[in-house]
This record gives C-alpha cells, structure tokens and sequence, in this order.
C-alpha cells in the first residue's frame, strides 16, 4: 500500500507522507514499540532517497537497532545478594554526551545500593541532603552525572521507595524514602557511590562531607523563591502562531504575558531568564538549551489557542496547561499538532536518547503538578472578575518542551481565535490577573517540593 502511494505521488504529496513518517516514528520512540521504529525507519531512509534528502541519520539508527537485535549478551559478574533482594541487572547505555560522566549499573540488595560510572566520583562530585516532616523521611543524594537510560531498581525492605533518575542538565537525583528516620551511609570510591542503609562498616577510602538537613514544617510553609525560572514566549518572527480576532496574532500577546510574568516573578524573588524577549524567532531546541544551560529549575512556555476551523471560534473557550506526555485524548493530540507544525523539520534534531530521558517518571510527575498548580491559580485568579472556562490539566507531546531537563509546561493562555476571549487576552487588567494567578500556582508548587 505504502509503496503503490509512494510510486503515484507527487513530490509535494511524498514530503507530506515523509513529514508524516517522521511523527509516526517519534511515537513509535514513546511507545517503545520497536517493531513500528524498525518499520517506520525503513519507509524513512526510502523517501528520503527518493525525495533527495540526507537519510544517513534513519540508516544509522536503524543500523543500530539490527546490531542491538543480534548481539548476544554479556553475562554481568556480580555480588551476591546479601539477603533475599537479587541485584538489579543494569541495561547497556549509550555513549555518554563529551564531558559528562555517565551511571553504567545500578545493583540494589537489602544493605547496599551500588552505583556505578564511567569516570571517578569524588566527594566534589556529591551533595547530599534530608527533607523531614511527620511521617516521611528523605535522603537525597545529588551526583554530577548524567543517566542515559532510566535503570530498573528494586525497593529494599527498609526504605518506602527508591528513585534514581535525571533531576537535571548534569546531576542525577537518588531518592530514598522512609516513613521514619534511618541510617545511610554514603562513600565514594574511584567510579563507584556505595550507599549503605543502616551499616555501621566503611568500606571506601574516603567519606563524603555530611549531609545537610531540611525540615519541612507541617502546618504553615515558608515560601521557597530561591529557584530559577525559564520563560518561553511562543512563536516569534516568521512565526506568528495563532492568528485570532480581528487578525491579532498569538506571537505578540504571548511576549507581552511572557514579559510581564518575568517581571512578576522576579518581584518575588525568583531569578528569572527568556528565551525571547523581542518578535524574533527562536528554534525549539535552542528554547530548552537556554533552560538547561541556566540549569533552571521549572521551564514554561506561554501560548493562546485556536479554534481547527470557523465553525468552532464561538464555542471553544478557556484556558488550559498542559505538560508534557504522550498525548492521549483527540483534543490533547490537536492542540499539540496545531504548537508544532512551524517547526516538524526539527525532528530530526531530537536523538532517541533525548525522547527517553524526556519521557521519565519522576519528571512527568512534578510537570503534571506544576500545571495542576499553575492552572489552578490561574483559575481562582482570573475567577475573581471575570467568567472564565475551565480547560484542564491535559498531557501532550508538545516538541516545545521536549529536551527540557527539568519539570516544563505549557500554557494555553485561552482562546485567540474567541472574539469575546481575545478581547479579554489583550485587556492588561485581564493579562495581570493571569500573571498573578500563573505566580501563586508557581510559589505553591515549589512550596509543595
């Protein structure tokens, strides 16, 4: 079927069917599904020939994946387990990124979990730190390293949960919880972190400096400002989004909310940066590079929405924000296809590394609550003078927030293409109230951590 299309189209009708391969293949990256990557890698490399266009990428990766499928695997020596835990087999990871040292394996038994890297650890190299309040303790182990595949770990008796995973552009996050306090102890030696749980024993040469602890209160909390903010204004030059009421376009109500967000924020104490802050156009991937160079601390990208046609503009209203996850209703699916079709040509630019890494738990959880709180406060805001429609919390594969190493959302400030909610997006009266609200729902979230 595919090649009987391919024979009778045209060269605009063929880019089409390329473009489209290339958002089936990112999906057959989310969904793991290896069967359609293979499939659809080869349907690449072939329209990419015919259309005269570099395939070398799709031929390597999928050169890759045939090599991945035929190699045998190497047994792993390792300790036993000194209870009746089995140590974690740890997967083979990819080449880490120049510069950065990489987490190999990770071996989990009821006294120990190992840690090991590709370079040497040193104590410079480890922070570590407690978070107490009634009825759950945490030890947090903060290394400068990088994981380039979320490994699989076990849950010893002692501890409540355990979560290794990327907590930023260079430092790996281990997570141990407990309902009560408990013992840790913390080495480095050569390319290896030993944490040993409530052992008395010191088996490396050299201890890490003591870990600082943080008591969270458990009736009234201070407000934590000391994080670091990235403000993406949608769209921009060339690009001008959305095109609404009276032919106002998307790209300029977004900067003008972007900037005085920024400026809100940084009144509370917040250190705040942009990827724009004048009508030029900035590519996806450059907009998460500047969050991750500023190692920041929450990423949020600002945009208005549109009705698909004209039929809708009167009954589609109000506002939304969203994080990022594969898309699972119609409405998620074509809001994400309407933020992402100036810039499909980027694809390629997102190695399946990026996707993985992007897609892991414990980051989908803190995005999917700072939009809970973000769209909260913007709702009970806005609410106080105005009518406003409740579009939820939704997840989408919004290629905007895709690379971002850190929690990131996107906000769906309300309907561009509304006549009555454009006029209110360009009210300043309206647009400080969506600044306030989209403030108290950032303090609450990281006031929640």
């Amino acid at each position: 079927m595919y090649d009987a299309q391919m024979k009778s189209a045209s060269s605009d009708e063929m880019l089409k069917v390329f473009h489209g391969l290339k958002s089936v293949y990112i999906q057959a990256i989310i969904s793991n599904d290896d069967s359609l990557k293979k499939e659809t890698l080869e349907r690449l490399i072939k329209s990419a020939k015919v259309l005269k266009l570099d395939a070398s990428k799709y031929e390597s990766e999928l050169s890759f994946m045939n090599k991945s499928s035929t190699k045998e695997p190497v047994a792993e020596k390792v300790s036993p387990p000194k209870k009746e835990i089995e140590p974690d087999a740890s997967a083979t990871f990819q080449k880490a990124p120049q510069g950065k040292n990489a987490l190999r394996h990770v071996n989990v038994n009821e006294d120990e979990i190992i840690l090991e890297f590709d370079q040497k650890v040193s104590s410079n190299d480890i922070k570590i730190f407690i978070l107490k309040s009634v009825g759950n303790y945490k030890k947090v182990v903060d290394i400068r390293a990088v994981i380039l595949s979320s490994p699989k770990v076990s849950v010893p008796r002692k501890l409540q949960s355990l979560r290794v995973s990327q907590y930023s552009n260079d430092l790996l996050r281990v997570v141990m919880d407990a309902p009560k306090e408990f013992e840790a102890q913390i080495q480095a030696s050569d390319n290896k972190v030993v944490i040993s749980l409530g052992s008395s024993k010191i088996v490396s040469e050299k201890i890490v400096k003591q870990p600082e602890v943080i008591t969270t209160p458990v009736a009234k909390k201070g407000i934590r400002r000391d994080k670091t903010i990235v403000i993406d204004a949608g769209h921009g030059g060339e690009d001008a989004g959305a095109t609404g009421y009276k032919q106002r376009k998307e790209k300029h109500l977004v900067l003008e909310v972007a900037m005085e967000l920024g400026k809100a924020l940084k009144e509370r104490g917040y250190k705040v940066y942009y990827t724009r802050d004048k009508d030029f156009f900035i590519q996806l991937r450059d907009r998460t590079k500047i969050a991750n160079d500023k190692n920041a601390d929450l990423f949020l990208s600002i945009h208005a929405n549109a009705a698909p046609n004209e039929s809708k503009q009167l009954s589609m209203k109000g506002i939304e924000t969203f994080f990022l996850s594969p898309g699972k209703s119609e409405r998620s699916k074509s809001v994400a296809a309407l933020e992402n079709q100036a810039s499909m040509d980027e694809m390629d630019a997102y190695s399946k590394e990026t996707f993985l890494n992007v897609f892991n738990r414990e980051k989908i959880i803190l995005s999917n609550k700072a939009a809970i709180d973000i769209q909260s406060g913007m709702l009970k805001n806005v609410k106080k003078k105005y009518s406003v429609e409740d579009g939820g919390v939704r997840e989408a594969p919004f290629w905007v927030l895709v690379g971002a190493t850190m929690p990131s959302v996107l906000i769906e400030l309300g309907y561009i293409s509304n006549p009555e909610e454009c006029e209110k997006l360009f009210n300043p009266q309206y647009q400080k109230l969506l600044v306030e609200g989209i403030s108290d729902g950032i303090d609450k979230y990281f006031n929640n951590l």
